[in-house]
């Protein structure tokens, strides 16, 4: 109830709040529609790894990060709420509060808290669901969470944020295959982002089950995201449902080893309608 409490507070606080700003690289046409049908996003991808531990737990250096880069949704994974790590802090409303930017939460019990994704967005959202997937050999519950966004024109997208089983890649595809049953169970319209730790290598089995049933992976071939210190490995993705309707005109990976053991994502993406 506390962090239900919380998270409203976060929304009343910040309804005032959300305003365009001006970031990296510029972010003049993101959150907007064109004439043709065609929406534009800026998205980024933040592990923050065991609820920010590189980063003493504090929320100001990923706010004043994600301020730099001025994206419209942020989806986080790995957060905490109010555990004994990270010293009982709400990591999550200190940097929608920060920010300006609405919060949701998707998380299990941990410790004395919480522990699970997040989603920040720019725009108010009016649907969220959360999910809990319990897979067969996986070492513990993951949760997913989703939200319904409403752009400055009226159109609507669908964001999600996952964090992926890690055991196996049998596991790994077991849980995209939850994801993509309970996500599309009431609606296989809207166009949605799912983004995250996929704990899969590109070009792996689990990528390829994704890539072949649902999703489209509109960063290929953009680079590897862990370790932060010298990335050797890609385990975080920016996937979009239809497949074939998305595309991007940047995508950047940012290391932080100060951050986090993983680089953040930071990508301009388009969905074009058919």
């Amino acid at each position: 109830m506390e962090k239900i409490l919380a998270i409203i507070a976060s929304f009343l606080l910040t309804a005032g709040m959300v305003s365009a700003r001006s970031g990296a690289g510029g972010n003049d046409g993101a959150g907007k529609a064109g004439n043709d049908g065609t929406i534009t996003l800026r998205v980024m991808s933040m592990n923050i790894r065991m609820g920010g531990e590189y980063a003493g737990y504090e929320s100001g250096p990923f706010s004043e990060l994600i301020k730099e880069y001025d994206p419209d949704i942020v989806c986080c994974q790995e957060v905490d709420y109010k555990t004994a790590r990270n010293g009982g802090r709400d990591w999550l409303n200190s940097v929608a509060m920060e920010t300006g930017m609405f919060p949701f939460y998707a998380s299990r019990p941990y410790s004395t808290g919480n522990f699970g994704v997040a989603i920040l967005s720019k725009y108010p959202f009016f649907k969220a669901e959360k999910i809990m997937s319990d897979i067969e050999g996986a070492g513990e519950l993951r949760p997913t969470g989703w939200v319904y966004i409403s752009l400055p024109d009226g159109n609507t997208v669908r964001v999600a944020s996952t964090h992926l089983a890690l055991e196996s890649s049998e596991i790994t595809i077991r849980h995209i295959a939850d994801l993509n049953t309970k996500i599309f169970a009431e609606d296989e319209e809207t166009p949605t982002l799912l983004i995250g730790d996929f704990n899969a290598d590109e070009g792996s089995d689990p990528i390829v089950y994704a890539t072949r049933k649902r999703w489209q992976d509109i960063g290929s071939g953009t680079g590897d995201t862990i370790p932060s210190d010298g990335p050797t490995r890609r385990l975080d993705y920016v996937m979009g449902n239809p497949r074939g309707s998305w595309s991007s005109t940047s995508y950047e990976v940012i290391a932080r080893p100060d951050l986090s053991d993983h680089c953040f994502i930071v990508a301009d993406v388009v969905f074009t309608a058919e």
